[in-house]
C-alpha cells in the first residue's frame, strides 16, 4: 500500500510537470533530478572527474538515489565527463611533446605515428625483408652402381685426352663418392 502511494505521488508530479522529489533513505533529504545534476556537474568540474561511477561519491544522496533518478544516462554528464577527459589528453599529450623525457617522447609517437611507423617502432630491432621466390631446384640420384662406373671411365679417358695423370681421376672420383 505504501509503495503505490509513493508511485501515485510520483506519477501525480510528472503530470503536473513538478519535479519529481525522492527521499534519500541515507540522509533523509529530499532531492529533484535538477539539483543532483547541477551538484554532479559542479563536482564533476572541480575535481576533474572522468568517469560516472566517480559522481555518485560526491553527492550528498546515496547510490541508489543517484542511480533512481537515472542519472548515469544523462546525456549532460556524459558530456561533461567526456570534455574532462578530452581536456586531460591534450594537456598530457602537450607535456609529452615538451619533455625531454624519452619514454614520453614514445608515448606521444605511439598516439600521432602511422600504422606503419608504429610497427616499425614496436619491431626490436629485427629488420623485415620480403622474401624472394626461390626456383625449384631438382636434381637426379642415380644409385645403379654400373652408371656411376660408366661416368668415371668416362671422366677417365677425357683426362687423357687432355694430359691430365691418371692420379687425378681417382682423386676426383673419390671426391666425387663424398
Amino acid at each position: 500500500m505504501r509503495g503505490e502511494n509513493k508511485e501515485r505521488t510520483m506519477k501525480e508530479q510528472r503530470n503536473a510537470k513538478q519535479p519529481i522529489q525522492r527521499t534519500d533513505w541515507r540522509t533523509g533529504q529530499k532531492f529533484n533530478e535538477a539539483e543532483l545534476i547541477q551538484l554532479s556537474l559542479e563536482a564533476i568540474q572541480k575535481r576533474n572527474l572522468m568517469f560516472m561511477t566517480e559522481i555518485p561519491a560526491y553527492l550528498p544522496c546515496s547510490l541508489s538515489t543517484f542511480y533512481g533518478y537515472h542519472l548515469a544516462r544523462s546525456e549532460v554528464l556524459k558530456e561533461a565527463l567526456s570534455a574532462n577527459r578530452t581536456r586531460r589528453k591534450v594537456e598530457l599529450r602537450e607535456k609529452w611533446y615538451e619533455s625531454d623525457n624519452a619514454i614520453s617522447q614514445i608515448a606521444l609517437y605511439k598516439l600521432i605515428g602511422t600504422s606503419d611507423e608504429l610497427e616499425r617502432l614496436n619491431s626490436n630491432s629485427r629488420q623485415t625483408h620480403e622474401h624472394k621466390q626461390l626456383e625449384p631446384f631438382t636434381f637426379t640420384l642415380d644409385l645403379n652402381p654400373n652408371n656411376r662406373i660408366a661416368e668415371r671411365l668416362q671422366n677417365a679417358e677425357t683426362r687423357q685426352i687432355t694430359g691430365e695423370s691418371a692420379e687425378s681421376n681417382f682423386i676426383d672420383a673419390e671426391a666425387d663418392d663424398t
